[in-house]
C-alpha cells in the first residue's frame, strides 16, 4: 500500500474522518481553509504513520543492511554511527580481512591498557545511547570499517509525494497502523482525544509487535537484577501506565 492508501484506510475504515459528503479529503492541505473539516490533517496522519513504522523497525528489526563504511584515522578510537543504525551485527576491517569481536562497554575494563593500547583493532564497543563505536586497540594506521547492521527507514513518508510506499512488508502495514491510531487518539483536542481507544490500539500493536527490539534488549541488559516499578492504575482489566507526561496510556519503549 502507498501512503494515500494507508491514510484512506485510517480515515474511512476506522477514524470516520473524511470531511463529509462531497469532500475530497485527499486534496486538503493543513494550510487550506477546508482543513477545519478534518479532525486530523493528512500531514498529521503521515507523521503518525512514520512514527509507527519506526516503532515496527525498533521492535522486530525487519531490515538488515551492509552499506555503511566508516573511515578510520590513526590515533582515533571513537567514531560516530549513522543515525539509521539500530543494532550492529558485525564489523569487519578490509585491511586485516578479519571481523572485529564485540564487547560491551563494561567489558573494556578487563582489557589490558584499554585506554592506551595501540595496534590494528580487534574489538569494537558500540554505544547506542551516544550513537558511537569505539575501537580497541587504538588504530595505528588509516583504515575503514565495513558494517553489517539492522537499521531504521532511510527516508520518511511525505504527504507531498503520497504515492510512495513504506519500506515495510505488506503483511505488516495494516497492523502497523494501530500505533498511528494510538497517536491519533492521543491528540489533545476535544473531538480527537480518546484515552480508551488510544489504549486499545496500543494493545493491538503490542500484540502484533512485541517489544523485543535493539532498544529493549539494551534496556534489559542495563536493568538486570534491578526492580522496575511502573506507576499506573488498573482500569477495566487493563493496566494504564503513567510517565512524567501524566497518566496516559504509554508504551515503555516509545
Amino acid at each position: 500500500m502507498n501512503l494515500l492508501e494507508l491514510i484512506e484506510y485510517l480515515r474511512v475504515s476506522i477514524l470516520d474522518d473524511t470531511g463529509g459528503l462531497g469532500i475530497d479529503w485527499s486534496g486538503i492541505s493543513k494550510d487550506d481553509n477546508e482543513a477545519t473539516l478534518l479532525r486530523w490533517s493528512n500531514e498529521e496522519l503521515t507523521q503518525n504513520i512514520n512514527e509507527a513504522i519506526r516503532q515496527v523497525y525498533r521492535r522486530i528489526l525487519p531490515v538488515k543492511d551492509i552499506v555503511i563504511t566508516i573511515p578510520v584515522v590513526a590515533a582515533t578510537h571513537t567514531y560516530t554511527l549513522d543515525t539509521s543504525i539500530l543494532q550492529l551485527l558485525g564489523v569487519k576491517s578490509p585491511l586485516t580481512k578479519l571481523p572485529l569481536s564485540k564487547l560491551d562497554i563494561e567489558d573494556i575494563w578487563d582489557l589490558p591498557q584499554w585506554d592506551t593500547a595501540e595496534g590494528d583493532p580487534t574489538h569494537y564497543i558500540p554505544n547506542y545511547d551516544t550513537g558511537t563505536i569505539r575501537l580497541y586497540p587504538i588504530p595505528i594506521q588509516t583504515d575503514t570499517l565495513d558494517l553489517m547492521y539492522y537499521r531504521l527507514p532511510l527516508t520518511d513518508l511525505n504527504w507531498a509525494t503520497n504515492t510512495a510506499s513504506p519500506e515495510l512488508r505488506e503483511e505488516f502495514q495494516i497492523p502497523m497502523l494501530n500505533y498511528a491510531l494510538f497517536l491519533a487518539y492521543m491528540k489533545d483536542e476535544a473531538n480527537t482525544n480518546d484515552p480508551q481507544k488510544s489504549t486499545n490500539f496500543l494493545a493491538l500493536f503490542n500484540q502484533e509487535f512485541p517489544a523485543t527490539s535493539a532498544y529493549s534488549d539494551n534496556r534489559k541488559r542495563k536493568t538486570t537484577n534491578r526492580k522496575i516499578r511502573y506507576g499506573g492504575l488498573v482500569q477495566n482489566g487493563t493496566t494504564k501506565k503513567t510517565n512524567k507526561y501524566g497518566s496516559l496510556p504509554w508504551d515503555p519503549y516509545f
